[in-house]
């Protein structure tokens, strides 16, 4: 099945959420029986519902960069902006404080913007199921095809929300009544990544590999399934579902193309979410990824507006000559010692003064996949086949193979998911995983060993908005008393 892009994402916009509002914590808007009656009765109203998931996809991840935020920034190996005041406390110089977010709270503190998507794709399959085969033009096939990319969306949502927040709020089906939504606990994170495991099982049995990477296929829900058992640390089930995704046909990019893997549809991309520049839609922004531009790129752009490297990082990771380095960043044209990452530098100018950065957002790349294989092959007791993976990727980069063992490997796999995928949203995310903390100094002067018994590596919610809306609500127990 292939999405028609009948529609320009403005035109999206009025039927992302096409039943009434409601105020509710969760942004869960009701069925409306009289609209639905009308609209689930067109294969194709299908199909325009399950883009407006995919664009409530990009707002929610890109809000005020939230996406970099919590994966990068958190991370302490990208370095904020001086302009940047009301992030110096999520830095290492700032202990890694997620409780003071002047002007952010609305995005790094609250959840409510993913609901809307988790309510999105509860629609479609709730409503899709009861359709007649004969309503798609490739029957049953189809139907199942957007059933499947409905869940695999929400199971990437609330896996991204638990990643980011811990323990959410599992909400399985629509709300039919507004004014009635009940309070709710908590949900066991076991409980929520059970449930997205089920949505990934039905994703990779509808799903075909498509060539288009900026929507579901077989490969990524085979990748995302592979990234849940890796954080549930089962990594019997995340070696089987690396080797299924790498069956599917991607390659690495020569480290001379290196930057096409932003450029969309790349063949080492396994799902990305479409930014590129066109003058009918409204899928790029100007803003999102332009705190990794300088001058360079941008002409009269200070420096003081734009993310670097961490120099201490990038002094002792980056220790060895390697092309990957130059592919992936710049030295500031004011101060050599600084690097930017450009990544996300393809600078398209529209009009006189006016420009846009026509790149794809890379969720889940072949790189990455090999080195989550490398992971699970250490910790099922095969050194030998999780150092041949580390190797390949460096290899790639262009530096020399490296002969280590035991934790050292372990150690290295890490390093190395730092140095590739920097930028890209994750590695905060690998250190909660791979429980690195300790491991580095950057680290274990901020994360105590109460810090991480109590989960101080998840971000606080906004209780004073949250928490009239659902009396049961309970804040992460880190940042009850931080």
């Amino acid at each position: 099945m292939k999405f028609k892009y009948i529609l320009s994402l403005v035109g999206i916009s009025g039927i992302l959420l096409f039943n009434s509002s409601c105020s509710k914590y969760l942004d869960l808007k009701p069925e409306n029986s009289t609209y639905d009656e009308v609209f689930w009765k067109d294969g194709e109203n299908v199909n325009r519902a399950t883009l407006g998931a995919y664009a409530l996809l990009r707002n929610s991840l890109r809000a005020d960069r939230s996406y970099f935020i919590f994966g990068d920034i958190a991370s302490g190996i990208v370095h904020q902006a001086g302009d940047d005041w009301n992030m110096n406390e999520f830095a290492r110089s700032g202990g890694y404080r997620f409780s003071y977010a002047a002007y952010l709270e609305g995005s790094l503190w609250n959840w409510t913007r993913f609901y809307g998507i988790i309510n999105q794709c509860n629609l479609i399959v709730e409503q899709a199921q009861g359709m007649d085969n004969k309503l798609f033009s490739d029957g049953e096939a189809e139907k199942n095809s957007y059933i499947a990319n409905a869940r695999f969306l929400r199971a990437f949502t609330y896996f991204y929300m638990q990643r980011v927040w811990g323990d959410v709020l599992l909400v399985k089906e629509t709300f039919k009544d507004p004014q009635n939504i009940p309070d709710m606990t908590r949900t066991a994170e076991k409980e929520t990544l059970a449930f997205c495991k089920e949505d990934l099982l039905f994703a990779i049995a509808n799903l075909q590999q498509n060539s288009t990477k900026s929507f579901a296929s077989k490969g990524a829900a085979n990748a995302l399934m592979a990234e849940v058992c890796a954080w549930e640390h089962d990594y019997v089930n995340a070696e089987k579902y690396t080797n299924e995704t790498l069956k599917l046909g991607y390659a690495l990019e020569d480290v001379k193309d290196y930057r096409k893997i932003w450029l969309g549809n790349s063949k080492e991309s396994i799902f990305e979410l479409n930014m590129l520049y066109s003058e009918s839609g409204n899928e790029f922004s100007e803003d999102f990824f332009s705190r990794f531009l300088t001058s360079a790129t941008i002409p009269g752009k200070g420096s003081s507006s734009a993310w670097y490297i961490e120099p201490e990082f990038l002094e002792s990771e980056f220790d060895k000559p390697e092309a990957r380095l130059d592919s992936m960043s710049l030295p500031f044209p004011d101060n050599g010692q600084q690097r930017t990452i450009r990544k996300y530098d393809n600078k398209i100018e529209y009009r006189e003064g006016k420009y846009a950065i026509s790149n794809n957002l890379v969720l889940i790349r072949l790189a990455d996949i090999i080195l989550l294989r490398a992971e699970a092959y250490y910790k099922n007791g095969k050194p030998a086949l999780a150092l041949n993976d580390l190797n390949t990727i460096r290899k790639r980069a262009g530096l020399e193979e490296i002969q280590v063992s035991g934790e050292e490997l372990f150690k290295e796999i890490f390093r190395e998911r730092r140095r590739e995928l920097i930028g890209e949203g994750i590695i905060q995310f690998d250190l909660i995983r791979m429980n690195m903390f300790e491991q580095f100094d950057e680290y274990s002067g901020a994360y105590s060993q109460d810090r991480i018994a109590n989960k101080g590596y998840y971000w606080p919610l906004d209780m004073r908005n949250l928490l009239p809306q659902n009396e049961l609500l309970t804040q992460n127990p880190w940042w009850r008393n931080h």
